[in-house]
């Protein structure tokens, strides 16, 4: 897999998601205490990049999960993930 420096809120975002199965953007909030405007630039950011969807259908709120691609970043950033939480 090519890979690319992703910046570690955008990694926490993903790992949270993964973590979830799927979040709701207030949740996303309260969770990991990010900046609403902050955290609204990230999930633009990732679903350009093609790793998280947006399902609006629900409720009044967007819920995002990891994209097909996603899932795969995820995978190979694992052990990342493990080192980030120590």
């Amino acid at each position: 897999m090519r890979t690319k420096k992703l910046p570690q809120d955008y990694a926490l975002v993903l790992q949270q998601i993964n973590e979830d199965g799927s979040d709701q953007f207030v949740d996303l909030v309260e969770t990991l205490q990010f900046d609403r405007g902050r955290l609204i630039h990230i999930l633009q950011a990732l679903h350009n990049k093609g790793l998280v969807t947006a399902d609006r259908s629900k409720q009044l709120h967007a819920w995002f999960s990891l994209s097909a691609k996603g899932e795969k970043l995820v995978a190979y950033l694992r052990p990342e993930f493990a080192m980030m939480s120590k």
